[in-house]
């Protein structure tokens, strides 16, 4: 998901859109946990952008994040050490800020804040704000309450993107791997107090046509799939 064109929630994929020279518009990448469905092509995305400029793209998450990305993928084992490389002026290949859940940060012009979302790892989902308006994105999670009281106080709130994983048979998947399935998406959108589009996300490969006939069939007001490479304007 890209936000305003230079701002990516995760890196699952990133490294495969497009071409390099339209990867280095993207300056920021926001993580919101460590599973590699959301960091898998951080390494090639970075790899990609890498010119040697003094202003490299940053990656923010949360301290458990940053510490997996140290140990688990810049290990020189998996990939090589971008994060220690980073330290000489030569091979600026990236930047390492902390983003702590309930912090807000600033970038291009968006408030942006971190809260903490129910999922097997530490977790956050993301409030942007520009002022005029909010929007609410939520990713790998089961049933929540912060991120939803905080939605609810949002009084320019716009849209909501939440994921939808699994599918209704897959319950017991959901439950143990901490992610919704169409039931489970309907029972937390009744905790959002504002009429808004919502936007599903996250939908398995493999089960995305069942997912999305579940969630039509739920019937519920402004509520879509969200589509690939389709631009969203709030």
């Amino acid at each position: 998901m890209l936000v305003n064109d230079s701002i990516a929630i995760d890196a699952g994929a990133i490294g495969f859109y497009s071409s390099p020279s339209e990867q280095e518009k993207i300056r920021h990448v926001l993580l919101t946990h460590s599973h590699i469905d959301h960091l898998a092509s951080l390494p090639i995305f970075i790899e990609n952008v890498f010119t040697g400029r003094p202003d490299p793209v940053i990656v923010y998450g949360s301290t458990p994040v940053l510490e997996s990305l140290q140990s688990d993928i810049f290990n020189n084992r998996i990939w090589p050490d971008f994060i220690e490389l980073s330290k000489f002026p030569v091979s600026r290949f990236l930047d390492i800020k902390t983003h702590e859940p309930n912090q807000t940060i600033t970038i291009d012009g968006l408030d942006i804040t971190a809260v903490n979302i129910n999922h097997v790892v530490p977790t956050v989902a993301y409030i942007f704000n520009d002022g005029k308006s909010a929007i609410g994105y939520i990713s790998d999670t089961a049933e929540t309450e912060e991120i939803w009281d905080r939605l609810n106080k949002q009084s320019n709130l716009k849209a909501v993107f939440l994921e939808v994983t699994f599918p209704n048979s897959h319950q017991w998947l959901a439950d143990v791997s901490k992610h919704l399935t169409p039931k489970t998406f309907a029972q937390e959108l009744k905790k959002l107090k504002r009429d808004v589009p919502i936007f599903a996300v996250h939908l398995k490969g493999r089960y995305r046509d069942l997912v999305t006939q579940e969630v039509n069939d739920l019937k519920l007001p402004n509520v879509h799939i969200t589509k690939f490479l389709k631009d969203y304007t709030f």
